[in-house]
């Protein structure tokens, strides 16, 4: 049996590489879906994967606390965290206004 506290040791990792990854991607895609009239219908499913996004990474945030003493580099982590959280909402309310 796999101990719990590596694997939300390997989720946070995961979580952080894969939230990077899809912040960019939804930045690249807002930058298009402002300039580009015809991929408007993009608006909404890019407003639910920020928002998704948003939710996850503060979750995996509140994770990277419970677990910091196990976490080797916690600031850089939750720091990181925490940054996406702020480039997702900012996204967000771009996309809304």
């Amino acid at each position: 049996m796999k101990n719990t506290n590596v694997n939300s040791l390997d989720r946070i990792q995961k979580a952080q590489s894969i939230g990077s990854v899809v912040t960019m991607i939804s930045f690249i895609l807002n930058v298009f879906v402002s300039r580009m009239n015809s991929l408007e219908f993009l608006t909404i499913p890019l407003i639910i994967v920020v928002s998704l996004t948003i939710a996850v990474s503060s979750y995996f945030l509140f994770q990277t606390v419970k677990h910091k003493e196990k976490i080797n580099g916690f600031r850089k982590n939750m720091t990181a965290f925490m940054i996406r959280v702020i480039i997702n909402v900012v996204l967000l309310v771009l996309m809304v206004i």
